[in-house]
């Protein structure tokens, strides 16, 4: 199991999920990783969440033979677009983007 699911295990056993929506995004590069900021409310009080974005590779193969990978990001990458957000009900602006889970970064 990923850390990053472990970690979404403990944080949902304490936490509420609620619903974001992406604000904006920050592309990475070569000195930085691609971001992406969701604004949720809880209790008529708006909240933002800001994670680097998380990877998945896919292999890429000619026939049965891999030639390469194809890193595909684990969120939707347009604003405008929802999103789970899961956060400490005791504390609302500590949250966690609940569909980004993996390992590698961008």
């Amino acid at each position: 199991m990923s850390d990053g699911i472990v970690i979404l295990l403990i944080f949902g056993l304490i936490a509420l999920l609620g619903g974001g929506t992406i604000v904006r995004f920050r592309r990475g590069g070569i000195d930085r990783p691609t971001s992406a900021c969701v604004r949720y409310e809880v209790d008529g009080r708006t909240y933002e969440c800001r994670e680097t974005v998380k990877l998945e590779s896919e292999v890429i193969k000619i026939g049965p033979i891999p030639i390469g990978q194809r890193k595909r990001s684990k969120i939707a990458m347009r604003v405008g677009s929802p999103m789970s957000v899961a956060y400490l009900p005791s504390d609302p602006s500590r949250a966690i983007l609940a569909d980004n889970t993996g390992l590698m970064n961008e």
